[in-house]
């Protein structure tokens, strides 16, 4: 299982939790807001690795991609993933070598 892997299965089950929750209920908005903004995370360094691997081997015609160093972009992303995936550490399925 991939971190991306990892992290959505656990974002999908946040999400299901939070909407089992009654609509209005104090925080509840917020924390589905704090999912979807988690999923924008994992969504951008998808991304990011993606752009990194096209730098690697690029289509013949495809223009280089934009915005400067895609590693330092994905180094970046990374991080941000792994950060989020910290906070799920006691999960069966966490890999310890996500650990920063």
């Amino acid at each position: 299982m991939t971190i991306v892997e990892f992290l959505n299965a656990r974002l999908d089950e946040d999400e299901r939790a939070l909407k089992a929750v009654p609509a209005g209920a104090r925080g509840r908005d917020r924390a589905l807001a704090e999912v979807t903004a988690k999923r924008k995370i994992v969504l951008g360094y998808t991304r990011a690795h993606d752009a990194s691997m096209r730098s690697l081997e690029p289509a013949p015609s495809s223009p280089p991609p934009p915005g400067g160093d895609p590693w330092s972009e994905l180094l970046a992303w990374r991080l941000a993933v792994k950060y989020l995936a910290a906070v799920y550490r006691a999960h069966p399925e966490y890999d310890s070598s996500w650990a920063e």
